[in-house]
């Protein structure tokens, strides 16, 4: 980025220089005005995603379909809107994902103009399009159905005359409304129906698809259209016709500064990102020309006889069903058992000290088991979390981390010595009840590693602030030092030692003795001997 702002720098004072006279700078502008558009187009294409600190690591080091796997996983959980118009439904998130600054609607579909009307409703004349059909999954109303991140507004009659064809290039019998077409085309072992998008949208369509194939791998595809384009499995799961034209369009329309926005705005509804947006050339490690590479974020090539030092981890707790072993204890206010709790069903523990129609003032901590850091140099500590009734104020002012090395007083949170943590991402204030889940961030525990620690999530509150906090999927993770190395060679070395050579002085030299003159101390694991050379 410097660079670019240097290079164009330069081109303007050569611009301005009375050396270049007015025919040599008619014959130049052409080709100056190139540059300039190239130089500014590779400085917002360099623009990164707002992407979490360590929100990729699990899938670094893999290749193709282990790399699809780690990254379904990662992204495989959403806390999508609910299905619809209104308040905390599609058309709420398409307010914040797909509207201009004219309030007019993003429509990838037609050329017509749309507006959105007030409460969330649906603009008339437009529908919900599933842009991965629902019915090549049963169009059961899961995840998948409600999923922002390949849905899109889209004008009613395109919508219905696209159905549910796979996506690919249109050669014959086009009906559809001159931007998308409709018609067949070439799918692998011949003509089907198929529908194309318009060239400035194949690109984002392609990482939609790119997205979905990876993200619902564990769905069963169903129906003629679906088969057409998918396969039953964790890997390719997209068929080869399929990635491979769509490998193309990720290459011909890449990602821009519309589509990076999006993905960040869908991430803080849902929780959970379109990786294939955030690295434009993952497809290829996946399903094109980089299979055989291992995957890295910052695009460096991995060593595979040197592959890079990855955190182990030391223990995980997701809460899924209960929050036990930790245990919930209080400082002082209502009964910790009374304000943590378990959230079936969004699988985490919770802690809410309203009840009975009143806020409660409490302090109420929820404490791990003793985590043992004693053989590692480094560790941290991530998790997911979610805010409620929150709207007017930040979480952390009410919220915290905590961690002690009082392992013994910790159940009784008086009595240790507590250091707060710095969470580096917080869930945004919403509107509605509950924020959607995002992960903390990797949170330091390094300046604890040699000891044993505890940690703690402290939930406060007032009679006149009561909030929510959910918490789940904790995993403390570390590398471990090499003592356990250092101690194995001093050992071998007790056990069967190398000769010690020193100098007369005491000084140590090494095993071997000096080519140099003089009169050296030698120790052997029997004897010392003096020897003159």
């Amino acid at each position: 980025m410097l660079l670019d702002a240097v290079l164009l720098y330069r081109l303007m004072r050569f611009c301005k220089s009375p050396s270049v006279t007015p025919n040599q700078m008619k014959r130049l502008l052409p080709n100056i005005c190139s540059l300039i558009f190239a130089l500014l187009w590779l400085c917002a294409s360099g623009a990164l995603a707002d992407v979490p600190p360590g929100y990729y690591n699990d899938a670094v080091g893999k290749k193709k379909a282990e790399l699809k796997a780690a990254m379904h996983e990662i992204i495989g959980y959403a806390k999508v809107l609910g299905y619809g118009s209104g308040e905390g439904h599609t058309w709420e998130g398409f307010n914040q994902t797909d509207r201009r600054s004219d309030n007019s609607v993003i429509d990838r579909y037609s050329k017509e103009v749309f507006y959105f009307p007030a409460n969330y409703g649906a603009p008339k004349g437009m529908n919900i399009e599933h842009s991965f059909p629902k019915s090549w999954w049963g169009g059961s109303s899961n995840q998948a159905y409600k999923d922002i991140h390949h849905l899109m507004p889209c004008e009613a009659n395109i919508n219905s005359r696209k159905s549910n064809y796979p996506i690919g290039i249109v050669t014959g019998a086009d009906s559809g409304n001159g931007y998308t077409k409709v018609g067949t085309g070439s799918g692998g072992k011949g003509q089907i129906k198929l529908w194309e998008p318009a060239d400035e949208w194949k690109g984002d369509f392609a990482r939609a698809y790119f997205y979905m194939a990876t993200c619902y791998s564990n769905l069963t595809w169903q129906g003629d259209e679906a088969l057409k384009q998918l396969e039953n499995n964790e890997w390719p799961t997209l068929q080869q016709w399929t990635y491979e034209l769509l490998l193309k369009w990720n290459s011909e329309d890449p990602v821009d500064d519309f589509e990076r926005t999006r993905n960040d705005k869908v991430y803080s509804i849902q929780g959970n990102r379109n990786p294939f947006i955030d690295f434009p050339d993952l497809a290829e490690y996946i399903w094109g020309s980089k299979t055989d590479v291992a995957w890295n974020i910052d695009g460096t090539i991995i060593d595979p006889d040197d592959p890079p030092a990855g955190n182990d981890v030391i223990s995980a707790y997701p809460f899924e069903t209960a929050y036990e072993p930790f245990v919930a204890v209080s400082a002082e206010g209502a009964s910790a058992a009374n304000v943590w709790k378990t959230n079936a069903s969004y699988k985490c523990a919770v802690a809410n000290a309203f009840a009975g129609g009143n806020a409660q003032a409490s302090d109420a901590y929820l404490v791990s088991p003793e985590i043992d850091l004693t053989g590692y140099k480094s560790a941290e500590v991530a998790f997911d979390h979610a805010t409620g009734f929150n709207k007017s104020a930040d979480a952390s002012t009410m919220f915290s981390v905590v961690v002690t090395e009082d392992v013994q007083d910790a159940l009784s949170p008086n009595h240790a010595d507590w250091d707060e943590l710095t969470i580096p991402i917080w869930p945004a204030q919403t509107d509605k009840s509950y924020t959607s889940f995002v992960n903390s961030g990797a949170i330091d525990l390094s300046a604890y590693c040699g000891k044993t620690i505890r940690l703690a999530f402290r939930y406060q509150s007032t009679t006149s602030n009561c909030w929510a906090w959910e918490v789940r999927n904790v995993v403390f993770s570390g590398e471990k030092s090499d003592a356990t190395k250092i101690f194995d060679k001093w050992y071998a070395d007790y056990t069967s030692p190398k000769q010690q050579v020193y100098t007369v002085s005491g000084m140590f030299v090494g095993n071997d003795v000096p080519e140099e003159h003089g009169i050296y101390i030698v120790r052997e694991k029997n004897r010392t001997i003096k020897v003159m050379k």
